[in-house]
């Protein structure tokens, strides 16, 4: 679980981004649409921050190892489930 705290502010601002589902002030929901597109452009050698930035998210509100962090469990689902 992340050490970040969303207020609701910034929870708000999360939600108006389309590949999020919910928030709650210590974690995000993303769509699987955007967990499979992240995925692929992983493996086309983008970078987990530069897919992040290119899918509407502020790096400095959700943190700059968030999106690596979403890769690695998104690859291990890809890898051993497919899509």
């Amino acid at each position: 679980m992340s050490k970040i705290l969303y207020n609701n502010l910034e929870q708000s601002l999360l939600l108006k981004n389309s590949n999020v589902i919910k928030v709650s002030d210590r974690s995000i929901s993303y769509h699987t649409d955007f967990k499979v597109k992240a995925v692929r452009e992983y493996l086309t050698g983008k970078t987990p921050n530069q897919i992040f930035i290119e899918n509407g998210f502020n790096l400095e509100l959700i943190g700059y190892e968030k999106p690596k962090g979403c890769l690695r469990r998104w690859r291990a689902i890809y890898k051993a489930f497919g899509e």
